[in-house]
């Protein structure tokens, strides 16, 4: 099972209507990985294929359900509303999953009433789902209300149409999304704060994978002219405003980025010091090319991680120690600083900041090998 998707391929024709359609949020049926049974059937009972979700052309989040029974219906509404698809939580993934169709906004040839959501996690009240949705439309302009449903749904008429983002292969976007975000954000937003900046994870919850002695790096940063940002200590206004006015940005491999990369033109410089094993790096490598002709340095300098003892380890949220001598040496051949004087710690440093994390943390933490 794979969607098919061609970043040059636009998708407004494939737009169409469904009338009385009926939206299946928690169904019954076989899972399928992280694919739970959920989605939409029309008015025949058949299932809409295209209203399927998608992390990559390759990993659907939701697969066909098991058709109710009419009895199980919850409720039948008037209007007309879009399909979006699973409403997350969490930032990176509402920026790339929940967004994905919102495009059809401004492609449908008619009126749109309101903006369907299923919860992407078990909630007792639905609309709470769309907390961190919300407050990225906010940023969009006018757009209809959103509304999110728990229980099987009758929509007088369902707007369905493609999935025009997402991660991994489908981040490039199709034009259809790339055009939106172009004239929603980048188009809107009025650059402000800093022209360099060094997005950091220091500050984040203590769970949050990051850098070790980031100070250092932090310290680094700002003898070059760097301004130390933390999103998550402002509103969407504010870091949008930041990225678009910014000349240079570093930053780990971060969901920051996805944000900047809606906002940033050609001529921004940016690097991207990697903080964890595997690839994602291609990702943020893709939107920025698709998105904003941006072709990223990045630097890949980890040479040991952490994890906190007894949980199993997930690549996001280990505690990374990089070369400092590479990283500013390769920092420095990019343009993106003057000097090259970064010295790497030494292992009784490197050990006392392991203890420092385990205080202040109030966790154990062991060193993986991966």
């Amino acid at each position: 099972m794979a969607l098919r998707f061609d970043p040059e391929t636009p998708l407004a024709g494939q737009i169409r209507v469904v009338e009385n359609a009926l939206i299946v949020p928690w169904g019954e049926g076989n899972r399928r990985k992280m694919a739970r049974p959920a989605g939409v059937f029309d008015a025949q009972g058949n299932f809409c294929v295209d209203a399927m979700t998608w992390r990559s052309s390759r990993r659907p989040t939701t697969v066909e359900p098991i058709l109710p029974a009419e009895a199980e219906v919850d409720r039948e509404l008037s209007g007309t509303m879009l399909y979006a698809g699973l409403s997350y939580g969490h930032f990176g993934h509402a920026l790339c999953e929940s967004l994905a169709r919102l495009w059809a906004v401004d492609e449908f040839d008619g009126a749109i009433d309101a903006v369907a959501f299923i919860p992407k996690n078990p909630i007792t009240w639905p609309e709470r789902s769309l907390g961190m949705v919300k407050v990225i439309a906010e940023q969009l302009g006018e757009m209809p209300r959103l509304t999110a449903f728990n229980k099987p749904t009758r929509i007088e008429r369902l707007v369905v149409a493609p999935q025009g983002f997402g991660v991994n292969d489908l981040m490039s976007g199709s034009p259809e999304f790339r055009a939106f975000t172009d004239r929603r954000l980048r188009q809107r937003v009025k650059p402000g704060g800093p022209d360099k900046i060094y997005i950091s994870r220091s500050a984040l919850f203590r769970k949050r994978g990051r850098f070790l002695l980031e100070d250092y790096i932090e310290a680094k940063m700002e003898a070059e002219g760097y301004t130390i940002f933390h999103p998550q200590q402002h509103d969407l206004a504010t870091q949008l405003a930041y990225y678009k006015g910014a000349s240079m940005i570093v930053s780990t491999d971060n969901s920051a980025l996805h944000l900047a990369a809606f906002v940033v033109g050609p001529t921004c410089k940016i690097g991207i010091l990697l903080r964890r094993p595997g690839t994602i790096f291609e990702d943020f490598q893709l939107q920025l090319k698709w998105f904003a002709g941006v072709t990223p340095d990045v630097v890949d300098a980890c040479t040991r991680f952490w994890f906190r003892r007894g949980e199993k380890v997930q690549y996001n949220e280990v505690y990374s120690l990089i070369d400092f001598e590479k990283t500013c040496q390769t920092l420095r051949r990019a343009g993106l600083i003057e000097k090259a004087d970064w010295v790497n710690p030494t292992e009784a440093e490197v050990g006392r900041e392991v203890e420092r994390m385990e205080t202040d943390f109030e966790m154990k933490f062991d060193e993986i090998f991966l």
